[in-house]
């Protein structure tokens, strides 16, 4: 017995509607812990680099439940990871809500599924069993509506991902709705659904997971969620969670706003979608009641999830409180400052089921082309709005054909960096990084931010560690920031890992212990970050055997040119080309990887415990020494 874990896998043929189950082994949970870890290793060893994205026979939808999902306060997140449609490399993307919980109450740790069902259909897990159920019905829908037919079909606490039209038309960033509210937005795993007739999983379980020490758990359990309620930085979460980000971003020159032309904003500009702006939107206390024990993580101590409503008649749809991503990225970066208009196309984005990050970036992207005279309107495939900024129209639009596939909808489906090559145009002003579109974060108002974008192993990344001071890019050297950057990845790599929402003030003797009660083993945090290099390292292995070259760990053009305005004017987010590569260098010898084509080196891998992906690593090493074409 593991304790603390269901101990089992599913992996389920699409194609032969088949349930295998396996046992969750000892070693796989000493080295890679669960959630983030699993997803990394179960990827690896099941998805082979060469294969196509939207091929799932190939491909693999790997879900995960983190290690102390069922046992932690905020222990929320589930992850979801595949190879990529948008990027072509392994990608890992985590929603909220009670997902994770549910899938161990129900018997499994991690679902492995692949191929297509001859129809759509949608999986339904509880207390040991699952179902591949018929889902035509359901074809078509709404993610909202997706999630309240499902639950009426299976149980009414029953938690739900599902895709929304986008995913069924395999939008390159189609992502996963999380019981109506909650997105795993990044990198197209909607899609990778889709390609499978694969409608939603459900998952419902009331068998609790032995814990090694029961009561010393309970006792922890109820200290650590007073602790960490208690905690002064908890109340601004608390009231806010990100939504006051705008805010931050005006005042430090970070925003996205107008494609990226204006990463500073006064206070009156930033005012219009402050986080006490999105809450005077904010419903009824008694409309609360309706989605009890769905709005807030497993057992959140903080709570931040609030339900808000446009005031603008037609348009009063419930949607969860946006977070800055969903307001910088749908708001500013197409530069509409209406928050009503805002509330209103983050609830459409969600429900075609829509990763908000990559949609808002192209379509602002695409605004800038016509606003500049690169790309004559009448030139774009038709039906098109009429593309331009501050046009809450245009994005509206643009967004139901881009669900559809239709016209000019079927180009930004691509995604940016496809996009830019099916029109010819604008690859120099695309901001993206590995073909991931950039989030919400400028990294001129921040040193060392954009060393984290150009190393992320997923393509660009707000995730992916930070810095840990605000100072403009010309204070010093970008490589001075990159150690301190590398210990934030990991320790976000290990709340990953663990299911911790990162947003709750966790301290490392809170995890240390409660895992100890929970799985009866005592581990240092520090020991257990070991996570976050261990799954970059194999993703970095994946990607090089699937092509990616050195080259693509870099930012786009749009961050070296100079900030226009404000208090950081001038800056740029590294000090120029060379500071950039010193930087990377720097990168690839703290973390053991070769000093030019950034694969782990072998004493790499054998000090991490990874022996098995040593063949891997010199084959990924030689096919980088080779020239290309």
């Amino acid at each position: 017995m593991i304790y603390g874990y269901a101990g089992k896998i599913a992996l389920v043929d699409l194609s032969q509607q088949k349930v295998e189950e396996k046992e969750l082994d000892q070693e796989v949970v000493e080295l890679f812990i669960g959630g983030k870890g699993f997803l990394y290793y179960y990827g690896y060893k099941n998805i082979p680099p060469a294969s196509d994205p939207l091929d799932p026979y190939a491909n693999r939808l790997v879900v995960a439940a983190g290690g102390l999902a069922a046992h932690a306060p905020g222990a929320s997140k589930t992850g979801f990871l595949a190879k990529s449609p948008l990027t072509r490399i392994l990608c890992d993307t985590y929603a909220g809500q009670v997902f994770a919980s549910k899938l161990r109450m129900a018997g499994y740790d991690v679902l492995i599924v692949y191929g297509r069902s001859p129809e759509p259909v949608y999986l339904y897990v509880e207390n040991g069993r699952i179902e591949v159920r018929q889902a035509s019905h359901l074809w078509g829908s709404y993610t909202w509506d997706t999630w309240m037919a499902v639950r009426e079909e299976t149980r009414r606490g029953a938690s739900v991902a599902a895709i929304g039209p986008a995913g069924e038309n395999r939008v390159r960033y189609a992502n996963i709705m999380v019981d109506g509210f909650r997105a795993a937005g990044r990198c197209g795993l909607g899609a990778v659904m889709g390609s499978m007739n694969l409608k939603a999983i459900a998952v419902w379980g009331s068998i609790q997971p032995a814990r090694a020490d029961g009561e010393g758990w309970r006792k922890r359990f109820v200290q650590v969620y007073r602790e960490l309620r208690e905690e002064p930085s908890a109340r601004a979460w608390a009231r806010y969670g990100t939504n006051d980000g705008v805010s931050t971003c005006a005042r430090l020159s970070m925003c996205p706003a107008w494609h990226w032309r204006r990463p500073w904003l006064s206070e009156d500009e930033a005012e219009k979608l402050s986080g006490d702006t999105v809450l005077s939107r904010q419903v009824p206390v008694n409309v609360y009641s309706r989605y009890a024990g769905v709005v807030w993580g497993w057992a959140c101590p903080l709570k931040c999830s609030k339900l808000v409503s446009p005031r603008v008649k037609g348009l009063e749809h419930i949607v969860v409180k946006p977070e800055y991503e969903n307001l910088a990225m749908l708001g500013l970066n197409p530069g509409i400052m209406d928050v009503d208009k805002v509330l209103y196309i983050q609830w459409l984005v969600n429900n075609l089921g829509m990763d908000s990050i990559s949609y808002g970036e192209t379509v602002s992207w695409l605004a800038e082309l016509v606003e500049t005279g690169v790309i004559e309107p009448s030139k774009l495939p038709q039906p098109s709005p009429s593309p331009g900024f501050s046009n809450p129209d245009y994005v509206i639009e643009a967004a139901k054909l881009t669900a559809q596939r239709r016209g000019v909808g079927a180009v930004l489906a691509e995604g940016e960096a496809r996009a830019a090559k099916i029109l010819g145009a604008g690859e120099n002003v695309a901001v993206h990084v590995k073909g991931l579109e950039a989030p919400a974060w400028d990294p001129r108002g921040r040193r060392g931010l954009a060393i984290s974008y150009a190393t992320a192993d997923i393509g660009a990344s707000h995730l992916r560690g930070w810095p840990p001071r605000h100072e403009p890019p010309s204070k010093g050297p970008a490589k001075d920031t990159v150690a301190d950057m590398l210990r934030d990845r990991d320790w976000k790599a290990l709340l990953d890992s663990l299911g911790l929402c990162s947003f709750i003030p966790y301290t490392p003797a809170h995890i240390e212990e409660l895992y100890a009660a929970v799985t009866g083993v005592r581990r240092k945090a520090e020991e257990m970050m070991l996570v976050g290099w261990r799954t970059e390292a194999l993703a970095r292995i994946h990607s090089a055997l699937a092509g990616l070259t050195p080259s693509q760990d870099t930012i786009p053009g749009k961050w070296m040119e100079p900030i226009p305005q404000g208090p950081r004017r001038g800056e740029r987010a590294v000090r120029d080309e060379r500071d950039l590569e010193e930087a990377i260098r720097e990168y690839y010898r703290l973390r053991g990887y070769h000093p030019v084509y950034g694969v782990p080196l072998p004493e790499t891998l054998r000090k991490l415990g990874l022996d098995w992906a040593v063949s891997d690593a010199k084959k990924a090493l030689e096919a980088m020494k080779q020239p290309s074409g």
